[in-house]
């Protein structure tokens, strides 16, 4: 390999093409270390590299469908961005100095509306999370089941959204987009030998891993002879900066003091919405 026949640029650097002009801007983790976006000036389109990709793969050359690309590029943000929010943050602001005609990503179709991906990515990332609750769950003999039910209806009562996922059956990526917008999660799990069931455990470390926005978290489920579930879960998300809320776990069938429980903690997330303006 002859080395001499590369460029090594900097950050801001430009390459003339003759009658074009290249200009490099280093995007550090979005989502690679290495990761740059290109921008060509006279024609006004930013290569974006992952930045603004879209899980879809089709023949259309440009944006057709907004509302399926949205979803998409949603999914594809909260599935691989995510994680990096914070230093996209900074990246975003240096996109904005640009004027852009075209933003081509490495990923998906290419945007002929940039304002669009703009706009969107100016809510998943810096918005404040919206008056959602996402509610991840499992239910072996349908005692877990009904606390979910019983809790949904409260917290609907009260004007919180609830997104409900049954783990059983879920599409993980649909989670990880519902996590994008939420406020709250409340696990919903039985005691498995001691802790929570397997499928909550892997819906509870994509979320520590993912690193939403959201500012609370409680746990509600059922045991039969004990065991450490609450705490097990609890440590599963230390890179979740949030405030945990008391958890509501039930020996067997919930009678009528956990129903009350659970409208209590419906109550509490209300509050808690309220208190930072979500609702």
């Amino acid at each position: 390999m002859d080395h001499n026949r590369f460029l090594t640029v900097e950050d801001g650097a430009t390459l003339s093409l003759g009658d074009r002009t290249l200009e490099f801007i280093h995007a550090p983790w979005v989502h690679w270390p290495e990761t740059m976006l290109t921008y060509l000036r006279e024609d006004e389109i930013l290569f974006s590299c992952d930045l603004f990709g879209s899980h879809l793969a089709t023949t259309d050359l440009y944006v057709t469908d907004e509302g399926r690309i949205y979803e998409a590029a949603k999914r594809y943000y909260a599935e691989i961005m995510m994680p990096f929010r914070k230093i996209i943050q900074k990246h975003l602001k240096k996109v904005h100095e640009y004027k852009i005609s075209l933003i081509a990503p490495s990923h998906g179709p290419v945007y002929d509306r940039p304002e669009f991906i703009l706009d969107a990515y100016q809510d998943w990332v810096f918005n404040d999370p919206k008056n959602i609750v996402v509610l991840p769950y499992i239910s072996m003999h349908g005692t877990t089941r009904e606390m979910v039910k019983y809790l949904v209806d409260s917290l609907t009562g009260k004007g919180v959204t609830v997104e409900q996922f049954n783990l059983a059956v879920t599409d993980i990526g649909k989670l990880a987009i519902a996590l994008v917008d939420a406020a709250t999660i409340v696990i919903g799990s039985p005691t498995v030998l001691t802790g929570a069931h397997p499928n909550v455990v892997y819906a509870t470390y994509l979320a520590n891993a993912l690193q939403p926005k959201v500012k609370f978290v409680s746990i509600i489920g059922s045991y039969g002879w004990g065991g450490k579930m609450v705490q097990q879960l609890a440590d599963l998300i230390p890179n979740l900066k949030v405030e945990i809320l008391d958890p509501v776990v039930v020996k067997g069938y919930p009678g009528d003091k956990d129903f009350d429980a659970l409208d209590k903690l419906a109550s509490i997330i209300e509050g808690k919405h309220k208190e930072h303006n979500l609702i």
